[in-house]
Parts: C-alpha cells; structure tokens; sequence
C-alpha cells in the first residue's frame, strides 16, 4: 500500500479572494438596525421582562416547596 503526496488544490481551480470590504453589499446594510436606538430600546424591555419572569418563576417555585414542606410537617406530626 502507498501514499500519495497531496499538493493542494489544482491551480485550475483556485477562488480568489477580495481583500478589504466584505464580499456581499447586503451584510452590511442588514447590521445597520444594531444602532438604532428604537431596536435597543426594545432589546432592553424584553430583558426586564424575562427578569419579571425569571422572578415570577422563582417565587412561584418557593410557594410550592414551602406548602410541600407544610404539608409533610403535618403529616410527620399528625396535626391534620
């Protein structure tokens, strides 16, 4: 069995590649809503809001863990 050295590409098929500004025109134009204040306004809202959640869901979790907690203690205790 042997190998075969491998050179590369075949020089017919080399792609060139542009230096400097990106290939497509379009890129740049659809990162332009990045800077627009309205877009970071609403990019800050929907970050209180998932902290609201976040909150809603945390005491929401404490709520249930505590009434278990009773309801195991007056179990343990027989004070139903």
């Amino acid at each position: 069995m042997e190998i075969e050295k491998y050179y590369g590409p075949s020089s017919k098929s080399q792609v060139s590649v542009k230096k400097g500004k990106s290939t497509s025109g379009s890129s740049s134009k659809s990162w332009r809503f990045v800077a627009d204040p309205e877009f970071q306004r609403k990019k800050r809202v929907a970050s209180y809001k998932m902290y609201s959640v976040e909150g809603k869901m945390k005491g929401s979790f404490r709520k249930s863990f505590r009434w278990l907690k009773d309801k195991y203690t007056q179990m343990l205790y027989g004070w139903w």
